[in-house]
């Protein structure tokens, strides 16, 4: 989902309402904002973590390292907005040259965004074309109040660029980890998605996501495992197998390493809550 090129001019913003959790750590060149509607969550924004609690919004700007550490118990409902360039044209380029340098922030402390989000919010179960239309006038207001308050919230430093142009380009190999996990993927493949080198590849995908390729690729497939432990028609084996591991003592090494315990205790641990 967050590893999706989605600026297309298909699709020129995203909006997610959902639970948010067990998101590793990876930028992306679009601004991000994470509306609590109910319960909490925790992000990580740039190493720093952050407890946003109902009625708060994290801010996350383009190319600022972000995660949401898993939380399966926890009751939440949480509105994500991804915007970029594609929707809002030359007006991105004051959220690509600035961070905010405080990204959570209470939303009664800003009624003219509470008001965009919550109209937002309203409108996201409808999906007809009058809405859709209404739901991008309330997006762009959004964007327009973060505008006018980014002084507010405080900025830092301007965004290189280049630094945008790499982000981009590492997020085809983040796309190819989200989509064809399961196969046998290797760094040439993904060095070859992304138009670098091999060498220049692995070096660029450490500092954007902050993993080697092989930590992100298993870490995706660890977490769709996760999913399917919960079904007890499949065997550990098959689910091996269906996340793309060639062998069952491989996948339960790693997830092992991952989650801190085997595929069969995460799967007890499942059916004991």
């Amino acid at each position: 989902m967050l590893y999706q090129k989605i600026l297309t001019e298909e699709q020129p913003y995203q909006l997610i309402l959902g639970r948010l959790s067990g998101f590793a750590e990876h930028r992306h060149a679009d601004m991000e904002f994470n509306y609590c509607v109910r319960g909490s969550f925790d992000v990580v924004i740039d190493k720093k973590s952050y407890r946003v609690n109902e009625g708060e919004v994290a801010l996350i700007s383009p190319c600022v390292s972000h995660s949401f550490p898993p939380c399966p118990n926890a009751e939440r409902q949480v509105l994500t907005g991804i915007v970029g360039s594609t929707l809002l044209k030359r007006s991105f380029e004051r959220f690509a040259n600035h961070s905010f340098s405080h990204p959570v922030c209470r939303l009664s402390d800003h009624p003219d965004l509470h008001l965009a989000l919550d109209e937002m919010l309203s409108l996201y179960a409808e999906r007809t074309e009058k809405s859709e239309l209404l739901l991008t006038a309330a997006l762009y207001r959004t964007c327009a109040c973060l505008l006018d308050e980014l002084a507010c919230f405080g900025e830092t430093a301007a965004q290189s660029t280049a630094d945008i142009g790499t982000v981009a380009n590492i997020e085809k190999a983040l796309e190819l980890i989200y989509y064809d996990y399961h196969n046998a993927l290797t760094v040439e493949d993904a060095a070859a998605a992304t138009g670098y080198g091999k060498s220049n590849f692995c070096k660029l995908f450490k500092r954007v996501t902050g993993a080697g390729f092989h930590q992100a690729l298993n870490h995706r497939r660890v977490r769709v495992a996760c999913g399917l432990l919960a079904q007890n028609d499949l065997s550990i084996a098959q689910i091996a197998t269906e996340v793309g591991f060639a062998e069952t003592k491989t996948f339960c090494r790693v997830f092992k390493e991952t989650e801190g315990m085997t595929p069969g205790a995460y799967r007890r641990a499942l059916q004991n809550e």
